[in-house]
């Protein structure tokens, strides 16, 4: 993996570690919001299966949208 600019591997580990904790936790929290959401409302299935399902309607989304 290389970044336009940086030239050694130091360099870029330290820019990106402060992006992915950042991003790691938002993910964690935004699943948490969705499934207590899913729990309240009474949503058929739990949280997380609803959370599973609508990654697995995105990722064949994205794949259709790359192969226009």
């Amino acid at each position: 993996m290389t970044i336009e600019g940086m030239r050694d591997g130091s360099t870029m580990i330290k820019h990106l570690a402060r992006y992915i904790s950042v991003a790691a936790s938002f993910g964690g929290v935004v699943i948490g919001i969705l499934s207590v959401a899913a729990h309240f409302t009474g949503a058929l299935g739990s949280g997380t299966g609803i959370v599973l399902g609508v990654t697995i309607v995105y990722q064949y989304f994205e794949m259709l949208a790359k192969e226009r």
